[in-house]
């Protein structure tokens, strides 16, 4: 039997989309590979939305910033496996709908001389998400790309 990472993604996706309308509804779930939670800081009850695959966080939305993760998880050239390409894409693809950060932000292969890099943004706004490469931040700004 085939096993389709979308309906994985789109549990993700929906529960982001649940979390902005009613962020303390959202419980902790799993389905498959792929977990939800929210976790609440004490100092600041700052509520933080969290995506892991196969136990590895991925992406957190807080709310000064989004972090993406590349989930520990390679092909054979160092980059983030096509599951975490996935599910990465559909949150951020969320994320720019939900006003968060810019539309179009993606994850994807880059040429690059004679590699195939993987890289994080949108046009010339890009930065490395590979194996050296353990997590980007984005801030939460719809008008413009800021990667950290």
């Amino acid at each position: 039997m085939a096993r389709s990472n979308r309906t994985l993604t789109q549990f993700a996706v929906d529960k982001l989309v649940e979390f902005t309308s009613s962020p303390r509804t959202v419980q902790e779930e799993t389905q498959g590979n792929t977990t939800i939670s929210v976790h609440m800081d004490r100092e600041t009850q700052e509520l933080t939305f969290q995506v892991f695959l196969f136990d590895q966080s991925i992406f957190e939305l807080s709310e000064q910033c989004l972090i993406v993760r590349n989930g520990g998880f390679f092909d054979s050239k160092g980059r983030p496996s096509r599951t975490t390409r996935e599910r990465l894409n559909g949150l951020l693809d969320a994320a720019g709908d939900l006003g968060y950060i810019p539309e179009g932000v993606r994850v994807f292969f880059r040429i690059e001389g004679d590699q195939f890099s993987c890289k994080i943004g949108k046009g010339e706004v890009v930065s490395a998400l590979d194996e050296s490469s353990a997590d980007r931040v984005l801030a939460r700004n719809k008008e413009q790309l800021l990667i950290f």
